[in-house]
């Protein structure tokens, strides 16, 4: 019996002495300096549906995902120190497309696609087509002036009760250029195909500085990515402590954009993609595509003046109900009597 009972402590020892060594085992491999934890790929809502994504840059390192950050501002803790390696590579970016004669790619906002081209001195032109597949805005840089016309008849004369509603397929806009200090970004929104403004604006080419640009106060690097075959340096671009944040993915061979993510971080963070393809420098342009003349008998278009449209001293306002910063609802009505300050503004 004695012989019995001590088998079965042997057993159990053993059982234990090996039990240790797994787990010893699993600690090592799993703490070990090469190791990074593995995220899922993920696909954002706004990429094309037939794209799928590796996890982004900022996913897949130990510090905390900027997409998952909710406070209204940026921590100071949320702050790195410029990488100066890194700000070189956003700044080779600047350099590029200033530097170069001609500039044509293909962009990819996720609701729309869009054809750019641009020819120094102050040359430019913008294509665009909606998901659906619509043909809507065209945007035309002369050199003097930019001209935006609507090809299938969905400008946002539309929208205007003054008189233009039965010349809506007819109309142009027209506004001058004036060299570095215009902004094709700031244009295509005009353009009706469902896009906002570009995360990196156009005219940068032209010689035009972002009005961010002042805000930035960081770039540090990721490990380098594929995209599309093309071998890419990552960058972050960091705005106002993080408030606004830019991943771009750096071709290597031309310096430029083959994808750039924005991150704002607000209550619930905006987050918003675009790619760059089909990128071009220094090829010859044809003058022609940057020439556009109004048809005969089409009106120019100008937006309302909104000081007309505010209302009169003693007129009652409309209700409305809208989400605040902190995501509760309001509606106006419910301040009847009192005196309300409502107060917009660029979030990041």
């Amino acid at each position: 019996m004695s012989q019995v009972i001590q088998m079965k402590n042997k057993t159990i020892v053993w059982m234990l002495v090996g039990i240790g060594v797994v787990l010893v085992c699993s600690a090592l491999y799993f703490s070990g300096p090469g190791r990074q934890r593995e995220q899922p790929a993920t696909i954002p809502t706004d990429q094309p549906p037939d794209v799928v994504l590796q996890a982004e840059p900022n996913e897949v390192m130990a510090q905390a995902e900027p997409n998952e950050v909710t406070p209204k501002t940026a921590l100071v803790k949320d702050t790195f120190k410029d990488e100066p390696e890194a700000h070189a590579l956003f700044e080779k970016m600047i350099e590029t497309m200033r530097n170069a004669e001609s500039l044509s790619y293909k962009g990819d906002c996720g609701n729309c696609t869009y054809m750019i081209w641009m020819k120094k001195p102050n040359y430019f032109r913008v294509e665009t087509v909606n998901r659906q597949g619509v043909e809507c805005g065209t945007l035309v840089g002369d050199g003097d002036h930019l001209w935006i016309y609507w090809p299938e008849g969905n400008s946002p004369a539309s929208d205007d009760t003054d008189g233009y509603a039965q010349t809506q397929s007819n109309v142009y806009m027209k506004k001058t250029t004036p060299i570095g200090r215009h902004s094709i970004g700031h244009e295509v929104g005009w353009l009706r195909a469902g896009m906002g403004m570009t995360i990196i604006d156009p005219s940068t080419f032209h010689g035009y500085t972002d009005s961010l640009q002042p805000y930035l106060d960081g770039v540090r690097s990721w490990d380098a990515e594929s995209i599309e075959g093309q071998e890419c340096d990552v960058i972050e671009v960091s705005f106002m402590k993080r408030q606004r944040i830019w991943y771009i993915w750096l071709s290597k061979q031309d310096h430029l954009p083959r994808k750039i993510k924005q991150v704002v971080r607000v209550s619930r963070p905006l987050i918003g993609y675009e790619y760059w393809s089909d990128v071009t420098v220094n090829a010859e342009i044809p003058d022609t595509k940057f020439v556009w003349a109004p048809p005969a008998g089409w009106q120019e278009w100008t937006p309302p003046d909104l000081a007309e449209k505010l209302l009169k001293p003693g007129q009652e306002a409309p209700d409305f109900e809208l989400f605040l910063a902190d995501e509760t609802k309001v509606k106006l009505s419910d301040y009847r009597g009192k005196i309300v300050w409502f107060y917009m503004w660029r979030a990041g």
